[in-house]
């Protein structure tokens, strides 16, 4: 099944890398569903939630019996052994003993037979085939009957789990965070490029008009030339702006996870960010839905409970076994099973460590200052989610504000050129105030980009600050 799973999803990422190819432009959404597929951040998170599963269910495991199986077969061939034997051949000859009998002084003889060597020698023996066969078959169980610490080691594993888990979704809003950044930055580049062919534009109409002036006789040569450098410098900044839409456009493409080698094209259409939230909201709301908070405090409950079961093992455990065998020795060369005996077993322990070289003490003290630091960890994750809470809101705040003084500035800006070109071609205005007069509307209309992007900015930091998608 994990291999089937596999395949389908290197097939989808390929289907997704062709549609990608295909496609004319990508959204802001389409941006962040590629880069939740395909940057290595993402994957790697998701490697480690599904190693913490499969922790959680080894710990599991430990309450389930463990059952071993085994079948042995040998078998023993000798055939045909040739050997030297040395052998003795002896008959027995018939003889007689004297017996003395002291009470009659007499004297009586028995018959007796008694062994000759008649032959000794070596010869040659032949030991037949021979085939032996033995088989066995083991069956055997054992589990854990009363263990403390195998309950913690499972509660820690489930909030491994969790952490994993939460981690993903982390890791997947500060990827989605990245992408609207680099989203924004490329489409703030764009607009610049707008902005500054719109004063390229000016300022050669400008040149045109103060040539036609200088022809005439109602314009000095040195208008021309100040003109001249200014229309240069449009140029030189146009050209900067599009390198910064080209560095823009490779980096989006890096951010979401494709090849910046390749041509992209991005849609430059965006909605307009707004929160109307308080900070009160934005807090609560923080605390209680951050991922990395929510984190911070799984890392908290899996130390408590990792030092729940270094405390347990003092205690003693106690554990059940059982096992069934059979054998069969005969001759023959059959894997068939005929059994000539079998023998069970059942039986418990009760283990109680004493003294294990202080290693007891080492995990026991570990744990202890692993859950301190947890809890530092925790204590620290929630200050830093409130600072950045709070900086994010407050910069909204303040870029809210500096987005209507820059619109207020665009349009004193068209104002004041308008009346300096008119007070220029009346000869009441010099080639400086109408260069001033041009500069100021370009960087009033260039701070009201980035006022209105910084706010997008700024709305999507209070939302990763928060825990929001």
């Amino acid at each position: 099944m994990k291999v089937i799973a596999c395949v389908l999803t290197l097939f989808l990422g390929l289907s997704v890398v062709s549609s990608v190819t295909a496609a004319e432009v990508l959204t802001l959404d389409d941006c962040i569903e590629l880069a939740l597929q395909n940057r290595a951040s993402i994957i790697a998170a998701r490697g480690h939630e599904t190693l913490a599963g499969a922790t959680k269910r080894a710990a599991l495991g430990a309450f389930l019996p463990r059952i071993d199986a085994s079948y042995g077969y040998s078998k023993t061939y000798r055939r045909d052994i040739k050997s030297d034997e040395f052998y003795s051949e002896y008959e027995y000859v018939k003889d007689s003993i004297a017996v003395y009998d002291p009470e009659d002084s007499s004297t009586s003889y028995l018959p007796i037979a008694s062994p000759v060597i008649t032959d000794v020698g070596i010869r040659e023996i032949q030991i037949p085939d021979q085939n032996l066969t033995n088989k066995s078959l083991r069956f055997s169980a054992g589990m854990s009957v009363f263990n403390l610490s195998n309950w913690f080691n499972l509660a820690g594993a489930k909030a491994d789990k969790a952490k994993a888990h939460l981690d993903v979704i982390g890791s997947e809003q500060d990827l989605i965070k990245a992408v609207k950044v680099s989203y924004y930055y490329y489409l703030a580049a764009v607009e610049n490029v707008n902005v500054q062919e719109q004063a390229v534009k000016r300022s050669k109409e400008q040149l045109k008009l103060i040539n036609s002036k200088y022809e005439l006789g109602s314009a000095s040569l040195s208008d021309v030339l100040k003109q001249k450098v200014q229309f240069g410098n449009d140029r030189l900044a146009l050209l900067t702006a599009e390198n910064n839409v080209t560095s823009g456009r490779a980096n989006l493409a890096y951010t979401v996870g494709l090849n910046p080698n390749s041509d992209y094209e991005f849609s430059t259409e965006y909605k307009v960010r707004e929160y109307s939230g308080t900070l009160k909201q934005a807090m609560s709301y923080g605390l209680k839905r951050k991922p990395s908070l929510l984190s911070a405090q799984e890392s908290v409950d899996a130390a408590r409970y990792a030092l729940r079961s270094r405390k347990a093992s003092y205690l003693p455990t106690l554990s059940a076994s059982a096992s069934l065998s059979f054998s069969d020795g005969t001759q023959g060369d059959t894997l068939t099973y005929n059994s000539s005996s079998r023998s069970a077993t059942i039986g418990f322990n009760i283990s109680l460590p004493i003294f294990d070289g202080f290693q007891r003490e080492y995990n026991l003290t570990q744990a202890k200052v692993n859950l301190n630091n947890a809890r530092a960890g925790l204590s620290d994750e929630r200050n830093f989610a409130c600072q950045k809470i709070k900086t994010a809101y407050f910069d909204i705040e303040r870029l809210k504000e500096k987005k209507k003084v820059s619109k207020e500035n665009v349009d004193a800006a068209n104002q004041d050129l308008k009346i300096t070109q008119e007070k220029y071609n009346l000869g009441a205005a010099t080639i400086l105030d109408l260069l001033d007069a041009q500069v100021s509307l370009k960087q009033a209309q260039v701070s009201l980009i980035q006022a209105d992007f910084d706010l997008n900015l700024a709305i999507a930091k209070l939302e990763n600050a928060m825990g929001k998608m």
